[in-house]
């Protein structure tokens, strides 16, 4: 049995290992200059920083405007027609023919009589405290624009729902 058995020579050990020691050499090289290739492209190929692209000044700005709250009040007028338009132009007539009464009891009047939201007849067209993206965008647009007033009525601005006029009472930002 022991004559089967073939004992490698010494020779061919040394071989191998010299062989491995090569391989192992020439991974490291390998690696070495991966590892070097990925600092170059990095180098050269990175991409734009986001705080040189505005990213988080916009970001910043937009959890800012996310804290921005108002109180409002609406005149509404359901439908999108001419005469949807021509009622709610005669109602912003009267309220600005009328300079005896403070502008928002005369708001809140109007709004109990002729307004076709139920928080026109109920609250006096006041809708409460509200937050930024809370309302319909032409809406928000009017509550929250940076020149908007507070205490002037706003509209007739067109929805889905209808023409509003609009009167801010109360805004964070001011």
């Amino acid at each position: 049995m022991l004559s089967q058995i073939r004992i490698a020579p010494v020779r061919s050990a040394t071989r191998f290992l010299s062989s491995r020691t090569r391989r192992a050499s020439t991974t490291n090289n390998h690696t070495k200059i991966t590892n070097t290739h990925r600092l170059c492209f990095r180098r050269h190929f990175h991409q734009t920083p986001p705080r040189a692209l505005g990213i988080l000044d916009d970001a910043k700005a937009f959890v800012s405007r996310l804290n921005l709250r108002a109180e409002a009040s609406h005149i509404l007028v359901k439908g999108t027609d001419s005469h949807s338009e021509h009622k709610i132009k005669e109602i912003q007539k009267l309220l600005l023919i009328d300079n005896n009464n403070d502008p928002a009891v005369k708001f809140a009047e109007a709004a109990a009589r002729v307004s076709d939201c139920p928080s026109g007849q109920q609250q006096g067209g006041s809708l409460g405290s509200f937050g930024r993206y809370s309302m319909v965008s032409e809406f928000d647009e009017i509550v929250f624009h940076e020149d908007s007033k507070v205490g002037v009525v706003y509209g007739p601005v067109e929805t889905n729902f209808g023409y509003h006029l609009i009167l801010i009472h109360k805004r964070s930002d001011q």
